[in-house]
């Protein structure tokens, strides 16, 4: 989220990804969506906590792309806001087969 805050001049190295943007939202959005389910399995999962990780990996996305659309020389990308949703929804996917398998 703090990325989506920088004007893209701004970032450095960073801006140079330019070629692969979509793995790295994509990537990104994995770690968000492991590390959610991750933090929520601590204790047992109830359907409300089902509830709230899926508005959250379908609105958070977006709303970064609507945060960079008034940031100063940064372009918001509907493509962007898939590949991070998508990326969410497979980090949420791989943890649920981590527990499956380990726990």
């Amino acid at each position: 989220m703090y990325l989506s805050l920088i004007p893209g001049d701004e970032l450095g190295w960073f801006s140079k990804l330019w070629k692969y943007d979509k793995f790295v939202h994509f990537a990104e959005y994995l770690g968000v969506g492991f590390l959610l389910l991750n933090m929520l399995m601590i204790q047992p999962m109830k359907k409300i906590h089902w509830k709230f990780i899926i508005v959250f990996l379908l609105l958070f996305p977006l709303l970064d792309e609507l945060i960079q659309y008034y940031t100063p020389r940064r372009i918001p990308d509907i493509y962007d806001g898939i590949f991070d949703i998508c990326g969410g929804f497979v980090g949420l996917y791989l943890r649920k087969l981590m527990g499956m398998k380990y726990g």
